[in-house]
């Protein structure tokens, strides 16, 4: 492999072990692995973002919070903007960039809204552009909206400058292909179709499907990074298992989310020792509960001559008892993914 430093092509990655681009995607996306592109020696890099101040000098109200943004020279919707000091080296592109780039040979962009990269001792080291922003803010307290980075030219700092980016220009850290290679490898000896069980609904098997697919990989070191597995896990649901609904779709996200991640379910229904063994243990305390629930309707559903199933009602009124200890909100989502009848 060349370029055997720091960095490599990701072009040349795909060709050496014959990976398709719609497969790397798809493990860029599972693995969080951000996509790089070097950041010209001729811009200069700035961060821009919307933020509340903490002032205790001044007064907080629901009219002050949603006054109109300040403005900055690359946001008319964000109030605060600085130059990054640190030497960036390179600027992380989505997924989403890497296919566009992919279909239509190349991509124009000014601001990067995920990860900027800078020599540290230890070699790259990522920042994010809300980390920089709440930085430069200090010593106020404040609380970051949104941020962004933006590219100017260094003679004209308050003009955007757009860097053309090909497929030949994508990059990718060595330690990140090395992650990719070892996914492959686990999925290669792993193939087997799994099957449905007796107990799981069509969306109750997708939402299963997911956290295996999602999560065991997953290493979340900062808000960013869940706020981003969190969409990215809704618009698997809503695009390839036909989730539907806001409400749903979030419920579903966080009940698949690791147990750190989310909050703590108190309950009496956990199963314990071989049953809990059952269970991946990549399985979140939510989600091992809505497959007990499940198994639990299917089971009284059965008891009876008819066979009728549960409605959907009478499960969430029962999954909010204390003894499942589910809030309104998931227990309404779990009534909707675990009913048979989906």
């Amino acid at each position: 492999m060349k370029n055997k430093g720091l960095i490599i092509s990701a072009t040349e990655f795909l060709e050496e072990h014959n990976i398709s681009e719609s497969e790397f995607k798809d493990r860029i996306e599972k693995l969080q692995i951000p996509l790089l592109c070097r950041c010209p020696r001729t811009v200069a890099v700035h961060v821009s973002g919307s933020a509340i101040i903490l002032n205790d000098n001044e007064p907080r109200t629901a009219k002050s919070l949603s006054k109109q943004h300040k403005g900055t020279p690359f946001c008319a919707d964000h109030d605060y903007h600085s130059k990054v000091d640190l030497d960036i080296k390179f600027l992380s592109i989505s997924a989403t960039d890497w296919e566009k780039i992919v279909n239509y040979g190349e991509l124009s962009k000014c601001d990067f809204n995920l990860y900027a990269f800078h020599e540290s001792g230890k070699g790259l080291a990522k920042v994010s552009a809300r980390e920089l922003l709440n930085t430069s803010l200090k010593p106020l307290p404040a609380l970051i909206i949104d941020a962004a980075f933006f590219i100017t030219s260094r003679n004209s700092p308050d003009k955007l400058e757009e860097i053309i980016i090909r497929e030949a220009d994508v990059i990718m850290r060595t330690e990140d292909s090395k992650r990719i290679l070892e996914t492959n490898t686990e999925n290669n000896k792993d193939s087997k179709k799994s099957e449905q069980h007796y107990w799981e609904s069509n969306k109750l098997f997708e939402l299963n499907r997911t956290a295996e697919k999602f999560i065991p990989e997953i290493n979340i070191t900062s808000e960013d990074e869940r706020k981003e597995l969190i969409e990215m896990i809704k618009k698997h649901l809503k695009e390839k298992c036909n989730y539907k609904g806001k409400d749903l779709l979030e419920q579903a996200a966080f009940a698949i989310l690791p147990n750190e991640h989310y909050r703590k379910i108190k309950s009496t229904k956990m199963p314990a020792d071989k049953a809990l063994s059952q269970y991946p243990e990549h399985a979140s305390t939510a989600l091992i509960l809505i497959n007990e629930a499940a198994k639990h309707f299917w089971n009284a559903s059965q008891e009876t001559t008819q066979k009728v199933q549960t409605k959907r009602t009478v499960m969430k009124t029962e999954l909010e008892s204390s003894d499942w200890g589910f809030t309104a909100r998931l227990a309404g989502a779990a009534a909707t993914i675990i009913n048979l009848k989906t």
